[in-house]
């Protein structure tokens, strides 16, 4: 078990460390003058160059990525072009907003997917009217659905408000959005799972000691089901993670997403690396626990090879 969680971590290191090679990559890639954008379009070309020059943009490529490897290492990931903040400072603030928006999306998937898919696996034949929904949303895009609902729930049916903020009331159409494209995953996986469990040798022992039906699904059927949906949960964290650049600009929920998307536009390089570098740890982080829950659940995964 030590060795496997060793080996999981060191392949998380190394992945962030792909994701921090691949940003300062990235800040080549994004077009525009980052002088110019933090001096405005009529600066002078002295501001210019004594911008360039604080931010280390006229040094050799090598000696720029020696400089960012280390502060990054150090936990520093730069200052905000459009905010003059720390970037981390800026990222921890927003993040909090992101985690909730996420966790009630989350509970939205679980109840939504669980239940659907329970249904369609007691069922001796699977609904068409289902399928078809099912479908339906995993071939829809997030901002599609996200759209739709500030529609009709925000615009003609003016149920829940617009306004952005963080509030209970606020958070009811993004976790929406989120959690019913991610609901078809699990009532899948689910789905899959209770067939399976119904099919294995403890069920029939446990029909043919006359346990009743809602015993043998509560006791023994939804309990081989929780690895495979843990897993399922630890890749979810990247999904909700770039789903929320979308849901949290469309519905105005200020977390990291919405901050990502106005870093882009405001040519902001240091804030928009930094979100993909904490966007990169949390997941990693997340599918490493993931993986120590899923292996106290089922301890015959402890075995597979990472």
């Amino acid at each position: 078990m030590a060795r496997r969680i060793g080996i999981r971590i060191l392949l998380g290191l190394f992945t962030v460390t792909a994701v921090v090679l691949l940003t300062f990559v990235l800040q080549y890639v994004v077009p525009g003058d980052p002088a110019r954008s933090i001096a405005g379009p009529k600066a002078s070309p002295e501001v210019l160059a004594e911008i360039r020059g604080r931010l280390r943009l006229d040094d050799p490529l090598w000696s720029q990525l020696g400089h960012y490897l280390g502060s990054v290492a150090t936990g520093d990931l730069g200052t905000s072009y459009s905010h003059d903040r720390p970037v981390l400072s800026l990222i921890l603030e927003r993040l909090p907003a992101t985690a909730v928006l996420a966790a009630a999306a989350l509970t939205v998937e679980l109840v939504l997917g669980g239940l659907w898919g329970l249904w369609e696996a007691l069922r001796p034949k699977r609904s068409w009217l289902l399928a078809t929904i099912n479908v339906g949303l995993l071939s829809m895009p997030v901002f599609s659905l996200g759209f739709l609902l500030l529609l009709f729930f925000g615009y003609k049916l003016p149920v829940f408000p617009i306004d952005g903020g963080t509030g209970p009331a606020q958070i009811v159409l993004p976790a929406l959005t989120l959690g019913i494209l991610g609901a078809p995953y699990y009532a899948n996986v689910v789905r899959d799972s209770v067939r399976e469990a119904l099919s294995s040798a403890y069920v029939r022992t446990a029909v043919a000691k006359g346990l009743s039906r809602r015993r043998i699904v509560t006791r023994h059927v939804l309990r081989n089901t929780a690895s495979p949906v843990t897993t399922l949960l630890g890749m979810d964290v990247a999904v909700f993670l770039s789903g929320v650049v979308f849901v949290e600009t469309i519905f105005g929920w200020p977390g990291i997403g919405q901050m990502q998307t106005s870093a882009f536009a405001a040519l902001d390089r240091p804030l928009l690396t930094g979100t993909v570098i904490v966007a990169a740890s949390l997941v990693v982080t997340a599918n490493l626990l993931v993986d120590l829950v899923r292996t106290a659940i089922d301890p015959r995964t402890a075995s597979e090879t990472p």
